[in-house]
């Protein structure tokens, strides 16, 4: 959701897991906008669909449009990474142990020459070990061989700060996210 406070186009991020940005009904096609779904979650009440058919209201739950543990991601999360896989210049990995599949894929699927950075409290991926049994990318970070894989240590906000500071993305930064900078 940090997102969308700034000024990357919606065309250029993609939730694979969903946002609260809006919610389905789960018996009928109805569909609940970002300000009623707030309005009930802040109240502490279940959003129920008012949609009327046949002269009934529906009156079931309305569920975030976001994925549940257990549920599978959408049809359109394996066609955008099917589509964008290969394009992929820079892949920068944030705050995750990067144990659940399928996400945990993706460090595989860009191309060898990509380069990967992980900014994390702790490296992740780095035992063959986790390779095996998770499924998971494995990093290479201090092999004399690494041509692509980076750890950056630390909290994200920090880290985000020291990489814009490298990079001298002050200015575009304060932009972006002038509160987060005061």
């Amino acid at each position: 959701m940090l997102q969308s406070k700034t000024k990357i186009p919606d065309n250029k991020v993609f939730e694979c897991h969903g946002s609260f940005k809006s919610g389905s009904c789960m018996q009928c096609p109805a569909k609940l906008d970002e300000n009623e779904l707030k309005a009930a979650i802040i109240s502490g009440q279940v959003a129920r669909c008012k949609a009327v058919t046949d002269g009934k209201e529906c009156g079931a739950v309305i569920k975030p449009d976001i994925v549940m543990f257990g549920e599978p991601l959408s049809q359109d999360y394996l066609c955008s990474i099917s589509m964008d896989q290969d394009k992929c210049d820079l892949l920068i990995v944030m705050g995750t142990s990067l144990a659940v599949g399928p996400v945990n894929s993706i460090p595989n699927l860009v191309p060898e020459s990509t380069p990967r950075l992980l900014i994390n409290m702790d490296k992740v991926c780095v035992d063959e070990n986790d390779y095996k049994q998770l499924s998971a990318p494995l990093f290479f970070f201090d092999h004399p061989d690494n041509k692509r894989d980076v750890f950056m240590g630390g909290g994200i906000d920090g880290s985000l700060r020291r990489l814009v500071a490298m990079l001298e993305w002050q200015e575009e930064f304060k932009e972006i996210l002038p509160e987060r900078l005061s």
